[in-house]
């Protein structure tokens, strides 16, 4: 989208659903972990989702080499964005694949 300047109309096919499956899981996948339906499958969706955001960022928009930015695993400070913060939602995330919904969930 940012190589388009977020029109569009200049996407393919391919592109266009790329795009527009990524902004549906970004709001029905957390939607359906909260109300705790098929919580595994949708932190697992999340987890994925997570994975290809970090991905894209660091290689789509080049932060690899800034280390500011993805810091280091397990250091003192924890405002690195790309390693610390998210490796903490996957580790959550992989709770809730692990245990599930609990008593509380729609199914």
């Amino acid at each position: 989208m940012e190589q388009v300047g977020y029109d569009t109309s200049q996407l393919g096919l391919w592109h266009w659903f790329v795009v527009l499956a990524g902004t549906w899981a970004e709001f029905i996948l957390p939607l359906m972990i909260i109300i705790g339906f098929l919580t595994r499958l949708s932190a697992l969706g999340m987890i994925g989702f997570i994975i290809v955001q970090s991905l894209t960022d660091l290689f789509g928009h080049g932060l690899i080499s800034s280390s500011d930015v993805v810091g280091t695993w397990f250091d003192r400070t924890s405002d690195a964005v790309i390693m610390d913060q998210r490796l903490l939602w996957i580790f959550l995330l992989f709770v809730l694949v692990v245990k599930g919904a609990g008593k509380l969930s729609v199914d």
